[in-house]
């Protein structure tokens, strides 16, 4: 039924559809108001759309016309109209039809098709689309239609209907009207056709100086499910820039850009090189890849743009007369001189060496390299020969301002740096895959520290693609969304090297992660040998392994800080590792010189102190003194700081007789020692600022009596850390009958790779000792008969230090 009509009946119809839409209802049944009167509906046969001019859709002329039938029964309405296309019509004219419901709401599921006659008299479809939006608003229904030389001045047919999802239910809307829009128009992409395999575009390619050859073309995706195929000619040993980009307008396009680049015989098989598509909603849509031109390679290439038409290939890509894309291509030479050889250094086998002659005085190598194309790694090695001391390996990634002959492409980018020796401990290839997974002599691991790393650990043991399993000592990983790690500042680390027979070889791996990233910049390694510091030789001893310093634990009346002198001060410096973070949130987001994803296998210079537990009679309770402080830097800032891990003998066990403890190496025969608490957690002492539970914390305490467990100073030249009185240290008296106290020293939070010295201070005194409460009252550590039973519900008296009570 039509709205408005031209010539002499428009009057008239006009007055009839205005009285329609005030008195019929919308909502797809077939009942009038009460005294509305009958609507004349036109269009409604192919004579009528071929003979009546109000039948007639003319370019530029909005149609607004209602789908419902005159009488009493209104559902099952269809409507003819005719395009009289104009004399000059050819290959390049594209028919734009655009219908749509201006309501939000309607139960017409507009469909529209365009129809040819056929000589036979018959119609054939051009074009048929539908709105399927079953209960959401209406959505636009827009074709694009190509046209043929053979239909200019010829009359096609265009059928408006419903598209019910029950065929036999079709609806109807006398309230709402549909318009119609007709463009016909030249199609802006001047390259067509080039859809088919056989006739692309030939993309031509112009010297530009030190940007090598370059060529740049514009093309339309007009029509639906339009392809758009383009050649050109690649050298071997040549990189390919190839970028695809829809320029933002304001709009998401119809379409979402995709393509395909297809190696040399394309007529006869598709090889895809590359693929990529724009995600969805995004603009502007930008698709780039960059690849090495290989000898098997070297030929015509073709690039293939198109719509996205989904993982199956199967969805309709939506024609878009209004966004346009661009495309350039880059051929340009191999930039980085270790991939001018024919091997390159994209292999460990093929890594470029280098032999570093000493530790002291300290021997480098400056290695430079750009990930250039998609696929590139650079490997590197570096040799050092036998040493009868420990020493330690430094190596730094900097970017740098030269290269970048095209822009980055536009994946994120997460670049790495790996460090790995290989290993050959055993007499063949599976012993070797063993001692790199299980031998920690042979691999350390690091997991404490990184525990999601397993798996790529033991990757790089069990590959069989590799010359031997490889352990990984040290990964940086790029975080480019992080603020915290601008310009790859995480791309550093300290590697410890113990004392070895032989010379042994470090190789260093400069990547992206999946090797899906480029940019064209060149960047530089930088690799040292250094000595160690003389504390950490002198444990050795010139032996392969470190020891503990033994030292008895002294008394004093001091509280709660140990007296500064050498009887009570054991000293040194932690030279590597990326350092301890114990925060959870540090672990997720990253802190200091280290990155969320980052991994060292030995995460700390570790320094380890026995101390020589006193003799004392029953009770044995005894407070416990500790302060530990760290030098700064000499800008003021600090470098790190430590964390304590503790070991302690239970003198009431008896070693393989109570549960199943054995003795333990570390502390010596006959000692069973104790790491962890009564929750299972390790007992380990660090610096925290927030206020909490402390062991003698009764259960039913408020938030309010809680307190720091540390006091923190800090003075120009170092950060001090105190165990507070409130914290009540002490030592048990299972810990002194057991005689032995092991402090593990490592390095917490560090902020840089600067050596600095650190002093720890501790000693025993008289306990129970005091803290002060808020309100200044004075209150006394737990003492016999106060602080219930103690773990492992020893006989005698009850109370008394339970230090390893975990609240």
């Amino acid at each position: 039924m039509r709205i408005d009509a031209p010539m002499k009946t428009q009057v008239r119809l006009l007055s009839l559809a205005l009285l329609a839409l005030t008195a019929c209802s919308s909502g797809g049944d077939d009942k009038d108001d009460a005294g509305t009167p009958q609507v004349q509906d036109l269009c409604n046969s192919r004579e009528e759309a071929l003979t009546l001019a109000e039948c007639e859709l003319k370019p530029g002329e909005p149609l607004e016309r209602l789908l419902v039938k005159e009488g009493a029964t209104r559902e099952g309405d269809q409507d003819w109209y005719r395009i009289v296309l104009p004399a000059n019509t050819s290959a390049r004219t594209l028919l734009n039809l655009n219908g749509l419901y201006v309501a939000s709401s309607t139960a017409v599921q507009l469909s529209i098709s365009v129809l040819e006659t056929l000589p036979d008299g018959s119609e054939g479809s051009l074009a048929k689309k539908d709105d399927k939006h079953g209960q959401g608003a209406p959505k636009p229904v827009d074709m694009v239609v190509p046209l043929r030389e053979d239909l200019k001045g010829k009359t096609l047919l265009v059928l408006v209907q419903d598209a019910p999802d029950v065929p036999t239910q079709p609806k109807f809307d006398a309230r709402n009207p549909y318009r119609l829009t007709l463009q016909i128009t030249e199609n802006p992409d001047t390259h067509e056709p080039n859809d088919a395999v056989t006739s692309p575009t030939v993309l031509p390619l112009q010297p530009q100086g030190a940007n090598g050859q370059v060529g740049t073309i514009a093309g339309f995706l007009a029509t639906d499910n339009d392809v758009d195929r383009y050649t050109f000619d690649l050298p071997v040993g040549k990189v390919a820039y190839v970028s695809v980009t829809a320029p933002d307008q304001g709009f998401v396009p119809n379409w979402r850009l995709s393509y395909k680049l297809l190696r040399p015989g394309f007529l006869v098989k598709e090889e895809k090189e590359a693929e990529g598509q724009v995600l969805p909603q995004v603009r502007p849509g930008v698709l780039a890849t960059a690849r090495k031109v290989k000898a098997e390679h070297a030929g015509k290439w073709m690039l293939v743009v198109r719509g996205y038409r989904g993982i199956s290939d199967r969805d309709t890509s939506q024609g878009d007369v209004r966004q346009g894309y661009d495309v350039e291509i880059r051929v340009l030479d191999e930039a980085d001189p270790q991939d001018q050889t024919q091997l390159g250094n994209d292999k460990v086998g093929d890594a470029l060496l280098w032999d570093l002659a000493s530790p002291s005085p300290a021997s480098s190598k400056a290695f430079t390299g750009r990930i250039g194309y998609i696929g590139d790694q650079d490997w590197y090695g570096v040799r050092l020969p036998a040493s009868t001391v420990p020493t330690r390996l430094r190596y730094r990634v900097v970017p740098l301002a030269t290269g970048g002959r095209f822009p980055a492409l536009p994946d994120t980018p997460d670049r790495q740096v790996l460090v790995f020796t290989l290993v050959s401990k055993g007499v063949n290839v599976d012993e070797w895959r063993t001692a790199c997974t299980n031998d920690a002599t042979a691999c350390p691991k690091g997991y404490g520290e990184n525990p999601d790393i397993v798996a790529l650990v033991q990757g790089y043991c069990q590959r069989t693609d590799l010359p031997a399993p490889m352990c990984l000592h040290s990964l940086r990983e790029e975080t480019s969304n992080n603020p915290r790690f601008t310009n790859l500042s995480n791309f550093e680390g300290v590697i410890p090297v113990p004392p070895r027979a032989a010379s042994e070889l470090y190789y260093f791996n400069v990547q992206d992660d999946g090797t899906n990233w480029a940019d064209d910049k060149d960047y530089r390694l930088d690799v040292t040998w250094e000595a160690e510091d003389a504390d950490e030789v002198s444990r050795y001893g010139g032996t392969s392994t470190e020891s503990a310093v033994s030292k008895p634990l002294a008394s004093t009346t001091a509280f709660p800080a140990p007296p500064d002198t050498a009887e009570y001060t054991v000293t040194g410096r932690l030279s590597h590792g990326y350092g301890r973070l114990r925060n959870g949130d540090d672990r997720i987001n990253g802190r200091g010189v280290r990155g969320p994803m980052d991994y060292d296998a030995v995460p700390s210079d570790v320094d380890s102190f026995m101390f020589q537990l006193p003799a004392v009679p029953p009770p044995e309770d005894r407070a416990w003194l500790v302060q530990w402080e760290v030098a700064k830097q000499q800008d003021g800032g600090s470098v790190h700081g430590l964390a304590l891990d503790l070991t302690f003998c239970d003198g009431d066990a008896v070693a393989g007789a109570d549960g199943g403890t054995v003795p333990d190496s570390g502390m010596g025969d006959g000692c069973v020692a104790v790491r962890a608490g009564s929750r299972n957690q390790a007992l380990t002492l660090g610096y925290r600022s927030d206020a909490l539970r402390a062991w003698h914390t009764p259960a039913n305490a408020p938030l309010s009596s809680f307190q720091p467990l540390f006091n923190l100073e800090e003075r120009p030249d170092s950060t001090v850390v105190t165990l507070a009185p409130y914290a009540c240290g002490c030592l048990e008296p299972r810990f002194i009958r057991g005689g032995k106290m092991r402090v593990d020293v490592s390095a917490a939070e560090r902020t840089s790779y600067e050596q600095v010295e650190y002093t720890l201070r501790t000693g025993y005194g008289d306990y129970p000792q005091s803290y002060t409460r808020d309100g200044g009252v004075t209150t006394q550590c737990p003492g016999l008969e106060d602080a219930g039973t103690p773990d492992g519900g020893a006989p005698g008296p009850r109370g008394g230090c339970a230090f390893t009570r975990q609240p």
